[in-house]
């Protein structure tokens, strides 16, 4: 699972959780809205085996943290289901009732579109950094070398030299992209300056043949 989820999913099993419930418990997920986009992020980035395990681990931690190691002394509750859906008040990210927790797809797609501009910023901020050591001539020994990394915000020296990538196809490219974060990240920004998403541009330089 992506670590932008993190915080959203140790909400959810917080509801999940809290039931207290015996030793001998069958914990179930249901994603009703697969084809939502809250409901494609949760198959994508979380999952159901992932939930339904995550479920099982928080569960123990409660009872550890409240001191129930006896079955006898927690409540008797033989399933918790946790279910995905697209019909919850717009007050509520989730609703927990007789054992069953309703989460909102919305919220899901809510929660992941801010977790990943937090995530983004951070590497970008990183990658701007270091694209001032490189721009220095200033390159430590075992940086990672152009082309690599798994995503454009991966930060450090990945991001470092997909923003000289991009320098070259405007210059002041970083420049400008800086100031525009003075008020917050948007991925827009790369479409502003040049003209292109950044996915199209990590594309294109990913696919700069290498030696």
């Amino acid at each position: 699972m992506a670590n932008h989820s993190v915080f959203f999913l140790v909400y959810l099993l917080a509801l999940a959780t809290s039931l207290h419930s015996s030793t001998a418990v069958d914990y179930t997920v249901t994603n009703e809205v697969p084809t939502t986009p809250g409901g494609t992020v949760f198959d994508k980035e979380l999952g159901v085996e992932y939930t339904r395990q995550q479920m099982e681990s928080a569960s123990q931690f409660i009872w550890n943290l409240f001191r129930q190691p006896d079955p006898a002394s927690r409540k008797n509750v033989q399933s918790v289901s946790l279910f995905i859906v697209d019909n919850l008040d717009e007050r509520f990210v989730a609703l927990a009732s007789n054992n069953n927790i309703n989460v909102s797809d919305k919220s899901i797609q809510v929660e992941w579109e801010r977790a990943n501009r937090r995530w983004h910023l951070g590497g970008l901020t990183e990658g701007i950094a270091d694209f001032v050591r490189l721009k220095a001539d200033y390159v430590p020994g075992g940086w990672r070398g152009p082309g690599d990394g798994e995503h454009w915000y991966d930060g450090y020296a990945v991001t470092a030299y997909f923003l000289d990538y991009c320098e070259g196809l405007k210059s002041g490219f970083v420049a400008e992209l800086n100031a525009k974060l003075k008020d917050g990240y948007s991925p827009d920004f790369f479409f502003q300056i040049l003209g292109k998403t950044v996915d199209q541009l990590w594309t294109d330089y990913k696919n700069i043949p290498r030696n």
